[in-house]
């Protein structure tokens, strides 16, 4: 394993072409935007990682006990958030 790995776990799986086209797609109109080289792999290991934001956060969500407020017919829910 060469040292650019390091701290990685290299995965391979299977996308469906028409998917994979248009990550192809999103990653040049990132680069285009953000004037830095993007790759399918950036916006993949960027979405695994969100993923595990959400999932995390709904955990959270989950476990907690969340304080209602009721200010003029707008409803706060104050629980902790990522």
């Amino acid at each position: 394993m060469g040292k650019g790995l390091v701290g990685h776990h290299l995965m391979r799986v299977r996308i469906r072409k028409n998917i994979f086209d248009k990550l192809k797609e999103v990653a040049h109109e990132e680069t285009l935007r953000s004037n830095e080289h993007v790759t399918v792999s950036d916006l993949v290991r960027a979405a695994c990682y969100n993923y595990l934001l959400i999932h995390e956060s709904v955990r959270q969500l989950e476990n907690s006990s969340p304080t209602l407020v009721v200010e003029e017919e707008i409803l706060i829910i104050q629980s902790p958030m990522l």
